[in-house]
């Protein structure tokens, strides 16, 4: 009769493989979604991405690097750094970011949409928070005087905020951001009632995964940032490092509104 430790070992070794083989399940799904656009099906929507055989490799590649990163360890910026190095002639040949940037965007958008109407709301999270990466971090640095840096750090919290969203803050994010909003119009009704969540801005959050739901949230008034799920998490961050940071990200949203304002 096997021992108990034995038993326990072969559950948790199941267990594993089950998430291993939910996770291939789910990668090659979305490989899958991703050939569906390149072959430009006429009888489905394209959410409105044209085919590019570069831009599909890349953001398969993004993808794939974002999915094997935890939230806590910046997965959208580690994406970026691997790709800077395997992707130069993406991130740094000027013509080609002019023209092509903004598909590479419409490629996550039309990914994560395809997503959510499969019923797969991991990935569409993913997707919208490389989409808002992208819009953030690159596109808008063509458009304004500032740093790749600075838009980087404006955009950080939406970005996570996507990550880890609810159903129904992806969906209306994907219904704001695609031509063809009509396309998630009954997904969107079947979500609306669930509560919207955010991400509350105090490390030392307790509540799971930091998100609360949005209507009780405290706000910093001062730099317009950073969400909390009570005042005493905003105290408790004030005290530990956001007294600090909080003019500073003030002088950022100001010159990033003002720069945006310039380019329009």
């Amino acid at each position: 009769m096997p021992s108990r430790k034995k038993a326990q070992g072969k559950a948790r070794k199941a267990a594993k493989a089950d998430v291993e083989a939910e996770a291939t399940r789910k990668k090659e799904a979305l490989d899958a979604q991703l050939q569906r656009l390149q072959l430009k099906d006429e009888a489905s929507c394209m959410h409105g991405y044209e085919p590019d055989n570069v831009a599909a490799e890349f953001v398969k590649h993004f993808l794939h690097i974002v999915g094997q990163v935890p939230l806590q360890g910046n997965p959208l910026g580690t994406a970026m750094e691997v790709s800077k190095t395997k992707y130069p002639q993406v991130l740094y040949n000027a013509d080609y970011n002019a023209s092509k940037l903004g598909m590479i965007k419409s490629l996550f958008l039309a990914v994560g949409t395809n997503c959510i109407l499969s019923g797969d709301i991991d990935h569409a999270r993913q997707c919208a928070g490389c989409a808002n990466y992208f819009k953030m971090f690159i596109e808008d640095v063509f458009n304004t005087s500032l740093s790749a840096e600075i838009i980087g750090g404006f955009g950080l919290d939406k970005d996570i905020e996507l990550l880890s969203g609810d159903e129904k803050t992806i969906v209306r994010y994907f219904q704001k951001h695609i031509p063809c909003s009509s396309c998630l119009d009954e997904k969107y009704k079947k979500v609306k009632s669930v509560k919207k969540l955010g991400w509350c801005g105090n490390p030392q959050c307790k509540i799971p995964d930091r998100m609360a739901e949005r209507s009780g949230m405290a706000f910093c008034d001062r730099c317009k940032r950073v969400n909390y799920c009570s005042r005493k998490c905003q105290k408790v961050h004030w005290r530990a490092g956001h007294k600090e940071q909080c003019e500073e990200m003030r002088d950022i949203r100001k010159a990033y509104e003002i720069s945006s304002q310039k380019s329009s």
